[in-house]
Order: C-alpha cells, then structure tokens, then sequence
C-alpha cells in the first residue's frame, strides 16, 4: 500500500491534511478531487483512528478499531484559544485501558484522523492533537468500557496545567516569538515540555516586541498570557490541525469575501438538510466600542458599526444594537483599537447570525472557511456562508452537524470612528 501525503494552507490560516492510500501511485491532488465528488454522490464510508503518542508526539501506538465505540464526537468551534474538542468509549473487557500510568493517563496525548474509504482507495485527514483531561470506567453487568475526553493542545496553558505559583512578568521590548517559544518550551515538572512542535507564525509578526509590560499573578495561567500577546500582534491565536500553534493576523483571516470557496452544498443534491433559519434578534450587535491605554495616560478608543445599508442587520434600518464595551490594555494605538473593533463585531455577527444544517461527513471542512449554498426552499443562489462549528459523531452514520453564517451579513460595509 503507497501513501502520499498532502497538505494545504487554508485562508483561515489553519492546514488541511489529507494523505492517500492506494494500491499504485496516485496524484494526491488529483484524487481530492476525486473523493470530493464521491461525498456529493454519497458514495463514501466514514472510518477513525486515533494514536496515542509519546511525549514528543511522535506514534507510540495506535488503538485497534475494534476497542472504539460508536457514539464519540469530534468537535471544532471558530474561536481564539482551544478549538477543538475529542470524546470516545473503548471496549475495556479485558481492561486494556484502565487509566494508569503505563496507558491512558492524565496529559497523555492522542492523535485524532479521519478516514473516508472511496472505491479502492482511503482518505485520511489530520484532525488535531488532543490532550487526554478525562477518563472514566464503567462497568455494568453486560460490558466494561472507558469514556475518554480530550481537549485541543491549548489546555495546557490553561486550568491546573497551566497555572503560576508565583508572579509572572513579561518585560516591554522583549521579542513575543520568543516569548511564546520559552513557554512552549516551559518544563511541566515531569521532564517533558509542554509543546515540542514548532510554531507557525506569520512573517508579518517577525520581530515585533512586546509593547506593554504583562503581569500576571499566582493563580492565572499561562493561556492568559498567550491571550494577550496575541491582542498585542493583533493576531487569531488556535492549534490547527497539525498540532502546530497559529499565529496569524486578524486582518488576512477575516477578509471574508476575498477567501475561496472550500466547498459548494447543494439541497436539491442532498449536499445539506435541516437547513434552519432562526435568528436571535435580541441578541443582535451591530456596534462594538473597543478602549485601550496608553503610557501617557491618555485612551486609544475606536467604535465599529454595522453601516452597510444593504445589510438587514445595519444600525440604519434596526437601530444601534451595542455589546459590551471592551476595554484591553494591550491596545496600544489608534490602529490597534480600529483592527480590534472590526474584529469584535465580526464576531457578534457571526455568533448572533449563525444557521444550523446537517451534511454527509465531509473532512474538507475546517471553520472559518467558506462554502457556498444553493437551496431553493431557502431562495439560497451559491450563497456564501461562513462555517462558525462543525461536530460528528464517531459513528458509521456518515453526518456532520455545522453551524454558519451568511457572508452578507458579516462582511458589509464596517464604519469605524477612532478616538471621542
């Protein structure tokens, strides 16, 4: 069996990571293409692996097939920090996987793929590595079973992995690369460090410093931290689907109508069903105040507001709908606070706007990226649609739930006012 691997770079900055197994070599590329067809026609079978590995993340061993139990999930939410999510049960007759020290333990560190099989050949993807936070046995008269939970690798920078026993301080003018790499690095204790995988961080970053000092005391954590460096680089901060930790503008991750369209679901095809429309609309914002600080005492402060007039959601037609006022004092300047505001409006509106829909299993889709919809029961024409959360279940029945937003209103006309 020949393995070729592929991998993409994805407009929401995070990877697509597909490998083929064939029989003869094959154009991974080429057969993506291929697989995607197969999905539309329904003509696909859904299989999961997981691999539990060693410390630096390297296979230490994979758990056979059978011990896994329909009924996990896998989930993923556009959001900074921790995206992903894993649940699964293992069969435990002969108690293979009571957690102990030697198996399944707290920190132990899985891989998690999906597999499609098309005609002759499998489709693999990369769906993260995940961080073991739970397991629980269960015993019942007709079978013994353990229930794993596992988080993204950004738990442990947060929670009792992630929490200072003493002041923490991080000085003005130091490089945040390589203040990000030390905690990355940062020995756990046990004699392993916390991420040993590189991390991706955008060329526009390179050799910014830290702007304003960050203090943080017994009882935070180190996630905190990583929040606010990324505030300062005005930068989305997530592990993709590698395991690599992402740093990538806000600015190139939200340019919604400029990102290619991943994928095109069509209702009359049966590409999506359950197709809901329901919208919150006391919970719509469509004006966001973001204040900053800085040295001099004075305060950066930038509003954003919906003021397209084509958009249903613009102050214009419904008024002005206000969230919360964001005060950071990791902004530090006019451009800072303006880059904030059209990013935390962005994200009311796709949180306040968002539609629910179920699909065939379809590894291709990764959130923050864009499918198009065409559905006639909804007047939908190739509309474009932001994907907000996917989830499945570790199951044969071949569906993913997905949550998305329709470009329109999120990507309209942002009005932007900087200081009183």
């Amino acid at each position: 069996m020949i393995s070729q691997a592929r991998n993409t770079l994805l407009a929401s900055g995070d990877m697509s990571s597909v490998s083929v197994e064939s029989d003869s070599y094959v154009d991974s590329g080429e057969r993506a293409s291929f697989l995607a067809n197969r999905i539309n026609l329904n003509q696909t079978a859904p299989f999961f692996r997981i691999y539990v590995l060693y410390p630096d993340e390297t296979i230490n061993y994979e758990i056979e097939p059978d011990y896994i139990k329909t009924g996990g999930s896998y989930s993923e939410n556009y959001q900074n920090g921790q995206r992903r999510s894993l649940n699964f049960t293992l069969s435990n007759e002969k108690k293979e996987f009571t957690p102990n020290i030697n198996r399944l333990w707290t920190g132990t560190k899985l891989r998690f793929d999906v597999g499609i099989i098309a005609g002759e050949e499998a489709f693999w993807f990369e769906k993260g590595i995940f961080v073991i936070t739970k397991a629980s046995p269960n015993s019942t008269a007709t079978e013994k079973t353990v229930s794993v939970s596992a988080a993204d690798k950004f738990c442990l920078f947060d929670g009792a992995m992630g929490k200072l026993v003493d002041t923490y301080e991080i000085q003005e003018g130091l490089e945040i690369r390589e203040v990000i790499s030390s905690i990355l690095m940062s020995e756990m204790g046990n004699g392993n460090i916390r991420d040993p995988q590189k991390i991706i961080y955008h060329e526009k970053f390179e050799g910014k410093k830290v702007m304003v000092s960050i203090t943080k005391n017994a009882g935070d954590t180190f996630s905190d931290i990583l929040l606010e460096l990324a505030s300062q680089l005005s930068a989305e901060i997530f592990y993709n689907s590698l395991g690599n930790l992402v740093l990538v503008p806000i600015t190139d991750v939200t340019q919604d109508k400029n990102k290619p369209i991943i994928y095109f679901l069509d209702e009359g095809r049966g590409d999506i069903s359950q197709l809901n429309l329901d919208f919150d609309f006391n919970s719509i914002i469509n004006r966001v105040v973001v204040l900053g600080n800085s040295q001099n005492g004075g305060v950066y402060r930038a509003i954003a507001v919906n003021a397209d007039e084509r958009s249903s959601l613009c102050y214009q037609r419904i008024g002005y709908r206000t969230g919360d006022i964001i005060s950071d004092n990791n902004i530090t300047s006019d451009v800072l606070a303006r880059e904030r505001a059209e990013y935390e409006l962005r994200q009311k509106l796709i949180l306040k706007t968002s539609v629910s829909a179920t699909v065939p299993l379809n590894p291709f889709l990764v959130v923050n990226n864009l499918v198009a919809i065409h559905s006639e029961t909804q007047d939908l024409n190739n509309e474009k649609f932001l994907l907000q959360s996917i989830s499945f279940n570790i199951d044969f029945e071949g569906q993913m739930n997905i949550s998305l937003s329709n470009i329109q209103n999120i990507s309209t006309s942002i009005e932007v006012k900087n200081g009183f």
